[in-house]
């Protein structure tokens, strides 16, 4: 008799509403009540996730409802961290690395603050290391190639001019 009153009582807490970590479709959604939220909702949620998170969110919503304009707002949002790991770091850590960064990584991460973050102590950190850090190996490359641009602009032009003499 005590069996079959455990039994009753253990259906009756899984079939109770709000247990929707019992389906096996809520055991795998993002987050709590995901399902239940329309795009509205979703959209002011999901600037607040990391990047980790919003991996899973598309991963979910792809497999799932497929709804066009969440997968826009998650095209988006969806891009690589500019440090291995940032959404874990703090501002401190970020500050931190970016003291021995080039511009480009400095950049990205003043980019990627601004998107998604917009801490003012890891903006200050940023503005204040862009104007020591030293370029990086591509806008070097892109400095020289606009450089060897312009000379045989200048000197196409001085050889037309030369001709136009003769």
């Amino acid at each position: 008799m005590k069996i079959l009153d455990a039994l009753r009582k253990r259906r009756s807490h899984a079939d109770a509403p709000g247990q929707e970590a019992s389906s096996p479709d809520a055991a795998e959604s993002p987050f709590p009540g995901y399902d239940k939220l329309d795009y509205r909702e979703l959209g002011e949620r999901l600037p607040a996730l990391s990047q980790v998170e919003l991996a899973a969110v598309e991963s979910y919503e792809r497999s799932h409802k497929e709804r066009k304009k969440v997968l826009d707002k998650l095209r988006y949002l969806r891009t690589s961290e500019p440090l291995s790991g940032y959404d874990a770091l703090s501002p401190e850590q970020i500050a931190e690395a970016l003291a021995g960064a080039d511009a480009q990584t400095v950049k990205a991460v003043r980019d990627y603050e601004r998107k998604f973050g917009d801490r003012p102590q890891v903006m200050e950190a940023a503005a204040r290391v862009l104007e020591t850090a030293p370029a990086s190996a591509g806008e070097d490359r892109a400095r020289e190639e606009q450089s060897a641009r312009v000379r045989e602009g200048y000197e196409g032009r001085k050889q037309t001019a030369d001709d136009l003499e003769e």
